[in-house]
């Protein structure tokens, strides 16, 4: 297997395990397409991913604007990015990376909190506001301040946390990192 489709696998096991389902049927297709719209505002069809799950012949010829859309279902601004801070890991074995525990927003009812940490010394807790929306509730040492707002779909431990739409001061500044050297060093669901 070229780097490329194992990066590719590496993805498609990440966007399952997002959805919270296996890939399989036809319907698992339309499904899956209607989450991507939902959670990134971005059509893919059901012909490009059963093409890309290899459930139809063209695997191959797969554009690197549909893997960006994967990328960001699963958290990562872009398909480069997933491919340099995922894939290239030295913990990558086997063509499974071992990841730290995650926390998915699917997990929450609006109202939770998420504390989270990372290097050097900082701290947020979020509100859960619903559709992977979340408020931040405090904040010690860190770029987000209180009342700020954000998306995410996943939290993971040891990994950099990606926060897309993040509103200040009812200003859309786009995309956050944090914990970009050595990822978050703990997620507690409050």
């Amino acid at each position: 297997m070229t780097d490329k489709s194992q990066n590719i696998a590496l993805l498609r096991e990440e966007v399952e395990r997002s959805a919270n389902r296996r890939v399989k049927t036809s319907t698992d297709f339309a499904v899956l397409s209607g989450m991507i719209q939902e959670r990134c505002h971005e059509t893919v069809s059901t012909s490009t991913l059963k093409r890309i799950w290899g459930y139809v012949d063209g695997y191959a010829n797969t554009r690197e604007l549909i893997l960006d859309i994967l990328a960001k279902f699963v958290g990562f601004p872009d398909y480069e990015t997933f491919v340099s801070d995922y894939c290239e890991q030295d913990s990558v074995q086997s063509s499974h990376r071992v990841l730290g525990k995650s926390l998915y927003t699917n997990e929450l009812k609006a109202g939770d909190r998420v504390e989270i940490t990372w290097n050097p010394n900082r701290r947020c807790v979020f509100c859960y506001l619903g559709d992977s929306r979340f408020e931040v509730v405090e904040s010690v040492n860190a770029k987000l301040k209180s009342n700020d707002t954000f998306e995410c779909d996943r939290f993971t431990a040891h990994q950099p946390l990606y926060v897309n739409h993040v509103v200040q001061k009812g200003e859309d500044k786009g995309l956050f990192v944090m914990g970009n050297k050595g990822g978050l060093t703990t997620i507690k669901r409050l």
